[in-house]
C-alpha cells in the first residue's frame, strides 16, 4: 500500500460519512416535511367540514326564520298600506335582491382570501432547505 493513499484515505473516508450523513438528513427531513404538510392539510379540511357543516345548519334556521318575517312584512305592507298584495311582494323581493347581491360579493371576497395550501408547512420546508445547503456548503 502506498503512503500516500494510507494518508488520504482517513480524508475520503470522512468526507463520504459527510455526504452519507447530509444525504440521511436530507431524507429524514423531506419525510417529516411530508408528513408536517399531510397532517396540516387533513387538519385543515377537517376544520373546513366542520365549518360547513355549522354553517349550513346555520343558513337553514335563518331561511325558516327569513321566511316567515318576509311574510310577516309583506301582510303588513298590504295590511297598513295603500299598497297591494303583489306590489307589497314585489318590494320585499327588491330588497332580498339588493341584500343578496352584496353577500354574494362579500362571499367572493371572502373565497379569494382563503388560502389552500399549507403556508407553515412550505415555510419551514424552505428553511430546511435553505440551512441544508448552509451545512452542505460548509457555512
Amino acid at each position: 500500500m502506498d503512503p500516500v493513499d494510507s494518508v488520504n484515505e482517513p480524508r475520503n473516508n470522512g468526507t463520504l460519512q459527510l455526504v452519507k450523513g447530509i444525504v440521511q438528513d436530507l431524507r429524514t427531513l423531506s419525510s417529516k416535511e411530508f408528513l408536517a404538510a399531510k397532517l396540516e392539510t387533513q387538519q385543515e379540511i377537517a376544520n373546513f367540514a366542520k365549518a360547513g357543516i355549522m354553517l349550513a345548519v346555520g343558513v337553514f334556521i335563518l331561511a325558516i326564520g327569513v321566511i316567515l318575517l318576509t311574510l310577516m312584512v309583506v301582510f303588513l305592507l298590504a295590511q297598513y298600506t295603500a299598497l297591494l298584495l303583489w306590489s307589497s311582494l314585489g318590494i320585499v323581493a327588491l330588497v332580498y335582491l339588493a341584500l343578496g347581491a352584496i353577500v354574494a360579493v362579500l362571499g367572493k371576497n371572502a373565497v379569494a382570501r382563503a388560502k389552500a395550501l399549507p403556508e407553515g408547512t412550505l415555510r419551514s420546508t424552505k428553511e430546511d432547505i435553505r440551512y441544508i445547503g448552509q451545512k452542505a456548503s460548509g457555512h
